[in-house]
């Protein structure tokens, strides 16, 4: 080949590169080591932070010792028809039920009372309590020799006298009944009494285990 023929052709070579450089600036004339590609960044994880639980049950707190409650005692009135009653009047002879009985060192509470100064039948009732007492206090302060309070408790069913008590002049008396569950009432006469008071009371234990809720 011609030295003029070889010069043509490295003319030629050199601008077809120049032309393809232009056309495409991404080649590489004399290629290399590749150009390192960036690595996207990893995203950093954030640590979980531990938020306290904050719990909405109350803390345990000391529990104080109930304190047993007496309800209020309930008052006892006058039947408005006393003549319906199997039995209305008070037996003659009162001495068959002799004197007080012993009053009983248990803690008694009390769940009804009657009071006044005339005489008259009470209302029928009902004691739930297995044994309880009919505690009586007869004041007689203008004539206290002429005082005279005597009581009886009946069987409403029937009008069977269940037991009974008769003060003279002023004082006290107690009389333990051992009746319950059925319907009772009370005959009382009085003379020359200026105020009477009967509470019915019965042992703490029995006031737990039977009153009604």
């Amino acid at each position: 080949m011609e030295k003029g023929d070889i010069i043509t052709l490295v003319v030629g070579v050199i601008l077809v590169l120049i032309m393809a450089v232009v056309a495409n600036p991404q080649v590489q004339l004399f290629p290399g080591q590749p150009a390192p590609v960036p690595t996207p960044g990893e995203t950093p994880v954030p640590t979980p932070v531990e938020t306290p639980v904050i719990s909405s049950t109350p803390l345990p707190t000391s529990t104080p010792t109930p304190v047993p409650t007496i309800a209020p005692p309930y008052q006892i009135y006058y039947s408005s028809d006393p003549f319906t009653y199997p039995r209305f009047k008070m037996p003659e002879n009162m001495n068959t039920f002799g004197a007080g009985d012993l009053l009983r060192r248990d803690e008694m509470v009390t769940f009804a009372f009657m009071n006044g100064t005339r005489g008259g039948l009470s209302q029928k009732f009902r004691v739930p309590y297995p044994v309880w007492v009919l505690n009586t206090t007869v004041t007689a302060d203008r004539n206290p020799q002429y005082g005279n309070f005597r009581m009886v408790l009946c069987y409403a069913a029937n009008g069977t006298i269940i037991d009974g008590e008769e003060i003279l002049n002023r004082g006290s008396m107690t009389r333990v009944v051992e009746t319950s569950g059925a319907e009772v009432y009370m005959i009382i006469t009085t003379a020359y009494v200026d105020y009477f008071r009967i509470e019915l009371a019965t042992p703490r234990d029995y006031y737990d285990a039977y009153t009604p809720a």
